[in-house]
């Protein structure tokens, strides 16, 4: 009776371990992605999505760059401009802030590939307009 309880904590440490491990670096959360709205076309023929205030997707560690096509459109003359902080896991890796409603192009390097799989891409942003939309993100380009 004694050797129960002994045996069956090792297998609850052993699942939660396993478990931990697993969810550290999960294969499916390189299609996962947050705060995007669905994709849009804009006039001008290009693929969109438009952010709300804090937008997540993740990319491959093997990366070198990405390159963010973003826009942000204003809903008056008397709009303040939007500023959009990115940072790749945590760690800010540009700013830009939209004086103008043209895309611009944010491309970043990566760091040297860590032992996970896939690196965590946010877009931080100081304000949204109406309908919870901040900026417009095209197609992003990994490289």
């Amino acid at each position: 009776m004694m050797r129960r309880p002994g045996f069956l904590a090792i297998l609850l440490v052993g699942i939660v371990s396993a478990s931990a491990w697993y969810l550290r670096d999960p294969a499916w959360l390189i299609s996962y992605s947050s705060g995007l709205h669905p994709r849009e076309v804009a006039e001008d023929g290009r693929s969109f999505r438009w952010t709300t205030g804090h937008a997540s997707f993740f990319v491959p560690s093997d990366a070198h760059r990405i390159t963010l096509p973003v826009r942000s459109l204003n809903e008056s003359e008397t709009d303040w401009p939007i500023t959009v902080t990115v940072t790749i896991d945590d760690r800010v890796a540009d700013r830009l802030t939209f004086r103008d409603q043209e895309w611009h192009e944010m491309t970043l390097r990566l760091p040297a590939a860590e032992s996970r799989r896939v690196r965590r891409i946010d877009l931080k942003l100081d304000r949204v307009r109406s309908r919870l939309r901040g900026v417009q993100l095209g197609d992003v380009r990994v490289e």
